[in-house]
């Protein structure tokens, strides 16, 4: 591994794609990417701040996102993921 290269690994593409296409379609153009290594699977996270919106999102429709992530709820077969 290079020097500067931070490595997560068997992240479940099924979960993430759905999830970078879940806030895409909300109008965020970019995200912080956010990683924690574990024994068996590492957790990666995505971030964003009211900056990242693109053009047609204003104050509203990110307090509006905010909103509705903070009431996702995990599936048994999410948590089963991370653990």
């Amino acid at each position: 591994m290079k020097k500067n290269e931070v490595r997560l690994m068997k992240i479940p593409l099924e979960v993430f794609i759905q999830a970078l296409k879940d806030v895409y379609d909300m109008g965020i153009d970019y995200v912080d990417l956010i990683g924690v290594p574990g024994e068996e699977q590492d957790t990666i996270g995505i971030a964003f701040s009211e900056e990242y919106m693109n053009n047609e999102g204003d104050e509203e429709t990110f307090e509006e996102l905010k909103e509705k992530i903070n009431n996702i709820k995990l599936s048994d077969d999410d948590l089963n993921q991370l653990l």
